[in-house]
């Protein structure tokens, strides 16, 4: 995933490529997926009873680490999530970075769970940037 990455953001830092085909994204570095994401959050808790919305506790499978980031935006527009339990594979290079301070990608191992098969999670400057983590 991290070199499919790579290649997503070369693509839309080249201005004229990105002009001539009208360049979109469906992956979570794109704002509109991230939106309709928080959209799920909310669909999910409506469905919820007053007691289990109180005691909201969700577990997010991490890789680019989008779908955390739209947890989190639903959770600051007003959704009452209390903890979010986030989960990596062998990829782990956030746990490392929270608990050693040290930014320290390695290579990525492939797993079963492709998906979570990243290295360099975009999303996490995002989160960085938004909730000062």
């Amino acid at each position: 995933m991290d070199d499919c990455q790579s290649i997503v953001k070369q693509a839309f830092d080249d201005k004229v490529l990105r002009n001539a085909i009208g360049l979109n994204s469906a992956n979570s570095i794109n704002i509109n997926r991230l939106l309709a994401q928080i959209c799920y959050y909310f669909e999910a808790v409506a469905q919820l009873n007053i007691c289990q919305r109180e005691n909201l506790v969700i577990s997010v499978p991490c890789g680019n680490f989008g779908n955390l980031t739209a947890g989190l935006l639903a959770n600051a527009l007003g959704l009452p999530i209390k903890p979010f339990i986030v989960a990596t594979n062998a990829n782990d290079t956030v746990p490392r970075y929270l608990k050693t301070k040290y930014w320290t990608p390695k290579q990525t191992n492939s797993n079963v769970s492709n998906s979570m098969d990243v290295s360099i999670p975009n999303n996490w400057l995002c989160i960085e940037y938004l909730f000062k983590v």
